[in-house]
């Protein structure tokens, strides 16, 4: 699917999700990763293709504002551990991963400091 992004800002630009990878920037990612307004595209370390504590505590959330969470395909609700650990951290949602990289796209396009860790495909 491609997605809508704004011209002329200088920003990391989401623009297709399928079930197989993310294009950022023209480069096309297959892995869960991790992308911030700050910095550059990182690889996601997940276990099993599910988010875990592991996955969450190693997030680099320092100077964000928001975390945007996609689950690949399917929307997954996370377990209610994962979600009290979130909840010290800072502001998040979740939803599939097209969704998040719409979302991503628009609040950064917003300027706003925004953190996507997403997961591809719909093995989760």
């Amino acid at each position: 699917m491609k997605i809508a992004v704004q011209s002329g800002l200088d920003i990391v630009k989401i623009t297709e999700v399928t079930s197989h990878y993310v294009e950022l920037d023209e480069t096309r990612i297959n892995y869960p990763f991790l992308v911030g307004t700050d910095n550059a595209v990182t690889d996601w370390v997940v276990t099993n293709k599910s988010i875990g504590a592991d996955a969450i505590q190693n997030l680099p959330t320092k100077g964000y504002e928001l975390l945007l969470t996609g689950t690949g395909d399917k929307f997954t609700t996370l377990t209610p551990d994962i979600t009290r650990l979130l909840n010290r951290l800072l502001p998040y949602e979740v939803m599939t991963t097209v969704s998040a990289c719409r979302t991503f796209n628009i609040v950064a396009g917003e300027g706003r400091k925004v953190l996507l860790a997403a997961l591809i495909g719909s093995d989760n």
